[in-house]
């Protein structure tokens, strides 16, 4: 990675040959660094996740620190940050800050002083909470993520009945700190803890569109049980992530920056290219339980397009019926099972029949993932070891395209399907599923390549 990398950025555009330096992979001597940080909701329906991260917070550790091939205790920083709510509507505290710390023994101490109490009307302090985990003070070389666990909405948002309608007391917009996060290489990861959390009519809407920014993914899970497999899977993935906006984000970057290419152009070539390469990755498969609808694309673009929440409220379209897939629905008939916890919700007051006429702009959707067995088209998975991906030289991973999942021995939670169960229990349990898989990288991971280093450039 010491080789200057050569990459014909003006082909397109009649400007000359550039030259790039490549960034740096790893640590100054070497050594991969992660610095994690968990923003965790500590209100009164969160008792079941805090108990779930502190009684495996050593298991986590050990699998992220064994599986992601990091070789000294430093080299993993792990920091927490909880949340509760704002006076008057929580009087305990706003956000507690334990800071980083390689001693897994101090954060497992850290996590087991935390309750879950009070909490006030629905949304909670999640804007502060996201505040303070930017603000730590993260390691320039090291790859970066921070996993938030909660199952309510921040101030501002849209929700009836928000205590601060108008966004969080302290100022900050939840939007603006993700671009924040974006640009300084800090990607989101959002646990969304369910059902409570699509009891909200923006909620889920709003926290794709926070992922989306920061490249990194919404985690929807039904039960705590599944927390260590969600977290570990989440890392792992990441990793791989940051390893390949590394070796070629400079040039991908100049792409999008440079010649003002889209997105979704340079994210295809880039797949095409690392295809080419037969470059394999790890991914996080958690079951979805959302139902697809318009209504929810058109307000995940709102949010992400729109530089404040003020501007992006207007816009906003109510989603009709259930979040929830017809699947998930029946499983819950089946289980017997009922809702945990609902959130605070006034009822809303009906509407004026003039209100529903009125339609915002509408805003164009992204492009999606192709089905993974489009993959397999490709003809050219025998290529050599020598190819490049925008003339960056991309280092094989350990890993084959043969689609298997990663084994975790010793992972695994409540009765919950781990990443090593048997692959032959029955697909149609009600259980939700989270798997940790390895195979050819898809559009959706090069789209997101593209746009962490797109972010990291702009903001450089």
């Amino acid at each position: 990675m010491d080789e200057e990398m050569d990459f014909d950025s003006g082909a397109s555009t009649g400007q000359p040959q550039q030259h790039f330096q490549p960034h740096v992979v790893q640590g100054a001597d070497g050594r991969k660094m992660l610095d994690l940080v968990f923003v965790q909701d500590c209100t009164g329906s969160q008792g079941s996740y805090i108990t779930s991260a502190t009684k495996n917070i050593q298991s986590i550790c050990q699998h992220i620190f064994e599986s992601g091939k990091l070789q000294a205790p430093e080299d993993l920083r792990i920091g927490l940050v909880a949340y509760r709510d704002h006076p008057p509507q929580d009087h305990t505290y706003v956000t507690k800050n334990f800071g980083f710390s390689s001693d897994i023994g101090k954060v497992e101490n850290d996590l087991s002083s935390l309750y879950a109490s009070g909490g006030g009307d629905g949304p909670e302090a999640v804007t502060a909470g996201l505040a303070e985990a930017l603000n730590m003070d993260w390691r320039p070389l090291a790859s970066k993520m921070v996993v938030l666990i909660a199952d309510a909405p921040p101030h501002g948002i849209g929700e009836y009945g928000d205590g601060f309608d108008e966004g969080s007391p302290d100022g900050h917009d939840p939007l603006q700190l993700a671009r924040a996060m974006a640009s300084k290489g800090i990607t989101l990861f959002f646990v969304a803890c369910e059902p409570a959390l699509s009891g909200y009519a923006y909620a889920t809407d709003f926290f794709q569109a926070i992922t989306n920014i920061t490249s990194g993914l919404m985690l929807p899970l039904t039960t705590a049980d599944l927390l260590t497999h969600a977290i570990v899977g989440s890392v792992l993935e990441n990793l791989d992530m940051e390893r390949l906006v590394r070796e070629v984000g400079q040039a991908v970057s100049q792409r999008i920056l440079g010649n003002n290419e889209s997105v979704d152009d340079v994210a295809r070539e880039l797949h095409e290219r690392l295809l080419l390469r037969n470059e394999s990755t790890k991914k996080v498969v958690i079951e979805s339980i959302y139902r697809e609808s318009e209504e929810a694309k058109h307000n995940v673009q709102v949010y992400m397009q729109a530089p404040s929440l003020a501007e992006a409220r207007p816009l906003l379209r109510r989603v009709p019926g259930t979040r929830f897939t017809d699947k998930y629905l029946h499983s819950r008939m089946s289980s017997g099972r009922s809702y945990p916890y609902a959130p605070y919700v006034p009822a809303r007051k009906p509407s004026s029949p003039t209100s529903s006429t009125s339609s915002p702009a509408t805003i164009p959707t992204p492009s999606h993932s192709p089905p993974r067995k489009v993959v397999t088209d490709f003809a050219a998975f025998g290529a050599p070891s020598s190819a490049s991906v925008f003339g960056t030289k991309v280092a094989s991973t350990p890993f084959s395209l043969a689609g298997g999942k990663a084994a975790f021995g010793g992972i695994r939670g409540g009765g919950a399907r781990g990443f090593d169960d048997d692959e032959d229990e029955d697909e149609d349990s009600g259980r939700q599923k989270v798997e940790l898989r390895e195979d050819s990288i898809t559009l959706d991971q090069a789209r997101r390549i593209a746009m962490q280093s797109a972010w990291r450039s702009a903001r450089a």
